[in-house]
């Protein structure tokens, strides 16, 4: 794992794979590693860079992959840059993005964005938004919430992800209001009581895809492994398990579990010849 500094001293051989501090992105990109290398024999170095120098720079060959697009909305303006330079390799898995609430937050108080026009329900929050890094599209969408919802005396805070999820968990241990930029998939909606807040205006947009995005000819390299990325599927379910056994344990031991407890689908993953389960849920 590197900063996207170091793919000058990547090997020639290295299959470069960009990836950011994201709950999901940690997982995801930390089991395409250990079965791309365990596998096809294909040496991977995981690099982390800000999501839009990830696409930047697998429209220009520097990286091989990038694993966290989401599309349609969420990303669009970062795709409209380079979707005629880099290959879609499909969808591998739903998510969401939007704020987020404890549950025991009253809905008869605050259950849209549109609410925290009102001071004296804005207050109750502090007057913050508690957010996640700058130049991702949950942010940049969220500065677009505080125009199309006229909050402008609302403060939005930019942090790390894993910042976020302290905010939220001091606030629910001493049961205070917060609000926070989230997403789905992500472990912190299996261990609280969440709820996002109703958006209509559709600034945040509603479900959407995560997909695998390759350099142009990455194809025609490592054939494999583009065909591993358009078979490679995680349900809401199996990905949820993971990603709170991640957090229990550590990301290195979800994946291990899991790529221990379901062979049948990382076969499937891995040659394609096995149909992929009927059960998708993921097991203990």
């Amino acid at each position: 794992m590197t900063g996207l500094s170091g793919c000058s001293n990547a090997k020639p051989d290295q299959l470069r794979i960009g990836w950011t501090a994201w709950a999901d992105a940690d997982v995801v990109s930390l089991m395409a590693e250990k079965l791309i290398e365990s596998h096809y024999e294909q040496p991977v170095e995981r690099v982390m860079a800000d999501i839009g120098i990830q696409y930047d720079s697998v429209a220009r060959g520097k990286l091989d992959l990038m694993l966290m697009a989401w599309l349609p909305k969420t990303h669009d303006k970062y795709w409209q840059k380079v979707s005629d330079r880099v290959v879609d390799l499909g969808t591998m898995y739903s998510g969401r993005i939007g704020w987020v609430v404890p549950d025991y937050v009253p809905k008869q108080r605050i259950g849209s964005i549109s609410d925290l026009s009102d001071p004296k329900i804005a207050n109750d929050f502090n007057n913050t938004v508690q957010g996640i890094d700058p130049g991702s599209g949950l942010m940049q969408a969220s500065e677009k919430a505080l125009t199309a919802y006229d909050l402008s005396d609302l403060k939005l805070i930019s942090a790390s992800g894993a910042a976020m999820t302290a905010v939220l968990d001091r606030a629910i241990n001493d049961d205070r209001w917060v609000v926070v930029t989230g997403w789905t998939p992500h472990w912190m909606f299996a261990r609280y009581k969440l709820r996002f807040l109703k958006d209509p205006k559709s600034v945040f947009g509603g479900q959407e895809g995560i997909h695998a995005i390759a350099r142009l000819g990455l194809d025609k390299d490592h054939p494999k492994v583009v065909a591993f990325f358009t078979r490679f599927k995680l349900s809401d379910g199996q990905l949820d398990a993971m990603l709170l056994d991640a957090e229990n344990t550590s990301t290195e031991e979800a994946v291990n579990n899991y790529i221990a407890n379901n062979r049948n689908q990382i076969d499937y993953w891995m040659n394609g010849t096995m149909q992929e389960p009927k059960d998708r849920e993921a097991k203990p």
